[in-house]
């Protein structure tokens, strides 16, 4: 990669990640967005529940046709995906649930270690 790209993607790194510092600083406050009455974060987070447990039907039937072992990591990672979206968009529909993001941190690391031991199977 030549040097332009490499501190271009740098900068842009971190202008992504000192801005919510600074709004923090000033005291600026972003008010949820809402669609319908519904937080858009939480519609989104359901949708893509939706999309993983598609994804995850997906990958199985084609485990289900080859019986390729690295599929079934795969699979297991979109089901997880799905867990994580349905948690997080469920607050749609009821108060707050405790205990959701230690919840949403572990699976978030069991779904890259799926993908990892997914990526490393013969």
């Amino acid at each position: 990669m030549n040097k332009k790209f490499i501190v271009g993607l740098f900068l842009l790194m971190f202008t992504l990640i000192s801005s919510p510092m600074v709004f923090a600083q000033e005291g600026f406050e972003f008010d949820d967005i809402e669609i319908f009455g519904l937080e858009l974060e939480k519609l989104i987070n359901f949708g893509t529940g939706l999309l993983a447990t598609a994804l995850a039907v997906l990958t199985y039937l084609s485990y289900s046709r080859s019986r390729n072992k690295r599929l079934l990591f795969v699979t297991f990672a979109f089901a997880l995906f799905a867990i994580k979206g349905f948690i997080t968009g469920a607050e749609l529909f009821m108060p707050e649930i405790p205990l959701v993001d230690p919840i949403v941190s572990i699976l978030d690391f069991a779904i890259l270690a799926s993908f990892f031991l997914g990526i490393l199977k013969r």
